[in-house]
C-alpha cells in the first residue's frame, strides 16, 4: 500500500472538505501550508495556517472578524486532527 505524506494528507482532506467551493484556496510548501478564504470584500479572511518547526507544527485559525486560536501540535497525527477541526469551522462560515 502507498503511503502518502502529510502534505499530501492535508491536501487529501482539503479535497475531501472543499470540493464544490470556487472561493478557498490552499497553498502548501515544506514548511507551511496556507488555507483561506478568497473575498475580495474582506482582506483578512477567513484562514487555517500550518508552520512546520523542527519539533512541532504551529497552526493558527483565523475566524476572518475576531476569533483567533492556536495550537502546538508535536506529531502529524495530532497535526491532522487539529487541521480537520479547523476545516470544518472553515466549512461552517462558508455555508453561511
Amino acid at each position: 500500500m502507498r503511503s502518502f505524506s502529510f502534505n499530501q494528507r492535508v491536501e487529501n482532506l482539503f479535497k475531501s472538505y472543499f470540493s464544490t467551493y470556487q472561493n478557498i484556496g490552499i497553498e502548501i510548501d515544506k514548511k507551511k501550508i496556507l488555507i483561506n478564504i478568497i473575498d475580495s470584500n474582506n482582506l483578512d479572511s477567513a484562514s487555517i495556517e500550518l508552520i512546520k518547526f523542527e519539533h512541532c507544527h504551529q497552526i493558527t485559525f483565523w475566524d476572518g472578524y475576531s476569533q483567533s486560536e492556536i495550537v502546538e501540535a508535536i506529531n502529524e497525527r495530532d497535526s491532522t486532527k487539529t487541521l480537520k477541526r479547523f476545516m470544518k469551522k472553515l466549512k461552517k462560515i462558508l455555508d453561511r
